[in-house]
């Protein structure tokens, strides 16, 4: 009888074992395509010569792949690619001066349509359904949202905002815009209904909102650029300051400001994958990349990086930072990445003029 039940303890095992190593052997690694598994990063190009680009950054072999929209579609981009973003099964390229979105598949980058008459567009973000775009509009000065159906690509309707619309973000079935005041000045925050396409309210803030980041206890941080002020002869004549401004997205009531710069203007905020530190930096003239931990109540300019970037990012799966460096915008800039606290891991060469990235994966 013993004998008997060793045997059948045995074979469950065995058969445990046999079940057990064919599960493993269904799971299968996602299909990311060529493109689908590491960083696209947006190449402005120079102005009015055509040749802004997408690069690629494959994380498995550490190695940037330049201009891959122009060699997956023979092809180039347009004028000014001012950002690209993943939005479901597409990677949506926003180039600003062309007025128009383009539109690829994420995996393979192969062009699946263009979406034209977007004055001045900027960023897009979304889901499988709906994508939304913030444009600028003509002279800057017909700031929009754009809903777009992403199974048809096209323009289905529009809100009205502030001046110069830029960074978006979707919360508690809100659509949070900040604008930015484009080539003047605004100070406001548009808040809009995506289901009804209405605005919901307009919240003032500081001078020139452009980023935005939710943290972990889902409470809204706006970057206030702040900006310089010119006078009559367009003199400098003195600054508007820049800071951050912590925002309920649920009663959109305002918690605290942090006042940062009286004359420095960064233009990026981004936050690590634990959602509780900040960081501060990038744009024209400006130097370093600053943190804040979210519970501190004035900012103590803890610099981590000391370089100049036109733009950046923070990995939200290991918290790298993903430097961008533009030079003179003629020439190609350089992708500089770091750890967490700020240590290079590694410099890649780029198109010219990179100015931000999609780090979300396919």
């Amino acid at each position: 009888m013993n004998i008997l039940i060793s045997n059948l303890k045995f074979y469950i095992l065995l058969l445990s074992v046999l079940f057990l190593s064919s599960c493993e052997k269904t799971v299968e690694k996602p299909d990311y395509g060529k493109y689908g598994n590491g960083i696209l990063i947006s190449n402005e190009g120079t102005f009015n010569a055509g040749n802004g680009s997408i690069s690629y950054y494959d994380p498995e072999l550490d190695t940037v792949f330049n201009e891959i929209f122009q060699k997956e579609n023979n092809r180039s981009l347009g004028d000014i690619v001012q950002s690209v973003n993943r939005i479901g099964d597409f990677a949506f390229i926003q180039v600003n001066n062309s007025n128009k979105i383009e539109v690829v598949d994420a995996k393979s980058f192969q062009e699946l349509g263009v979406i034209q008459n977007l004055p001045l567009v900027r960023y897009a973000i979304g889901n499988e359904n709906t994508a939304y775009a913030s444009a600028w509009g003509n002279w800057g000065m017909d700031g929009k949202i754009y809903f777009i159906d992403t199974k048809t690509l096209s323009v289905t309707d529009s809100v009205a905002t502030g001046q110069g619309p830029e960074a978006m973000l979707l919360s508690n079935d809100k659509l949070f815009v900040a604008n930015s005041g484009g080539w003047s000045f605004d100070n406001t925050i548009s808040v809009i209904d995506p289901e009804n396409k209405s605005l919901l309210e307009t919240i003032e803030v500081g001078a020139n909102p452009t980023s935005f980041v939710l943290d972990k206890a889902n409470l809204l941080w706006v970057l206030c650029s702040g900006s310089v002020i010119y006078d009559e002869n367009w003199a400098p004549a003195g600054h508007h300051p820049s800071k951050l401004v912590q925002i309920d997205p649920v009663s959109l009531n305002i918690i605290k400001e942090v006042e940062l710069f009286e004359n420095e203007h960064p233009s990026n905020l981004k936050i690590n994958p634990e959602k509780n530190l900040l960081y501060i930096g990038a744009g024209m003239g400006f130097s370093g990349i600053y943190t804040l931990a979210i519970d501190e109540q004035t900012f103590n300019a803890t610099k981590i990086i000391e370089k100049s970037f036109y733009g950046f990012d923070v990995n939200p799966d290991n918290g790298n930072i993903f430097g961008y460096e533009a030079l003179n915008y003629t020439d190609r800039g350089t992708l500089y990445r770091y750890n967490s606290i700020g240590s290079e891991l590694g410099n890649y060469q780029l198109g010219i003029a990179p100015n931000g990235s999609s780090l979300k994966r396919y």
